[in-house]
């Protein structure tokens, strides 16, 4: 069985190994700082890609994409625009990742939501 932190890297691997599979290029994994976390940072295209990555074991807990809720949307903006105040651009987009995993039948089920919100609406 894995813990919280183990599962999390697991997942960011999954997701940057999807991502690489539909061409992105990984720019940046786990960026942190004061503010916050992003999982994964990517280019698709000309376009950057902040991606936030939830993984389950099974779907005892729900699908992980309900996970990103109000407040987990807040605490994921303040780690963008600190990043942006670094490295400015306006070419931009959020995605998630959603994983499940089923360990014993070595089942591996990804959603890719695109653009699931803006950093600037309340």
């Amino acid at each position: 069985m894995y813990h919280n932190q183990e599962q999390g890297k697991r997942g960011e691997r999954i997701a940057a190994w999807y991502l690489e599979k539909k061409y992105y290029k990984i720019a940046k994994k786990h960026f942190t700082d004061r503010f916050g976390e992003i999982d994964l940072i990517a280019i698709d295209k000309d376009q950057l890609v902040f991606i936030e990555v939830k993984y389950r074991m099974g779907k005892t807990c729900g699908l992980p994409e309900e996970s990103v809720n109000k407040f987990k949307k807040r605490k994921i903006k303040l780690a963008i625009l600190s990043y942006l105040s670094k490295y400015p651009t306006e070419n931009f987009r959020i995605d998630i990742i959603a994983i499940t995993e089923k360990i014993t039948d070595k089942v591996v089920n990804v959603r890719h939501h695109k653009a699931v919100f803006d950093i600037y609406s309340a």
